[in-house]
């Protein structure tokens, strides 16, 4: 078990009143791919791009909602089982992707962290050029809070 209750991925049945911590995703506003956690092997698909396309659905579902008088989004259901939770801070977004009942919990705790990122790393978020090296503290942050391991890009091999 870990903060808060959350249970980490295992390959036994997971029972469904539990939440999972599937992927966490870090971006910076603009949707730049800051870090990812992910408690599955590698996937087939490019996280950058969802972290990406996670960024887009929260501007969007935010700007669309707010224009109504609801305001921001907080989460979305995905499946039958898998919720978004999303956090938006000053300089970066985070998105953490589990299973199981949705949590108001979780979503208090991303807005934590979030605030507790921006605090902690604010020189290095404030100024970041995309040089990875200048958030691997952030990333390293994430890896501790939610006990689930970072996937770094892996390097493309050029064919000769």
């Amino acid at each position: 078990m870990l903060h808060g209750g959350w249970h980490r991925l295992s390959v036994a049945t997971v029972n469904p009143l539990h939440r999972v911590v599937e992927h966490v995703y870090l971006t910076d506003v603009g949707g730049v791919p800051l870090a990812h956690l992910s408690a599955r092997a590698r996937s087939e698909k490019d996280p950058d791009l969802i972290a990406s396309m996670f960024t887009a659905l929260q501007n969007f579902m935010d700007d669309s909602f707010r224009d109504v008088g609801i305001g921001n989004v907080r989460s979305i259901e995905v499946g039958r089982r898998h919720h978004v939770a999303f956090g938006r801070g000053q300089w970066v977004l985070l998105y953490v992707v589990y299973r199981g009942r949705e949590s108001n919990r979780l979503e208090r705790r991303i807005d934590e962290l979030v605030r507790e990122i921006e605090t902690r790393f604010a020189t290095s978020l404030q100024s970041w050029d995309g040089d990875m090296d200048k958030v691997r503290g952030v990333r390293e942050f994430l890896e501790r809070e939610w006990n689930v391991p970072s996937r770094e890009p892996v390097p493309a091999v050029i064919a000769r």
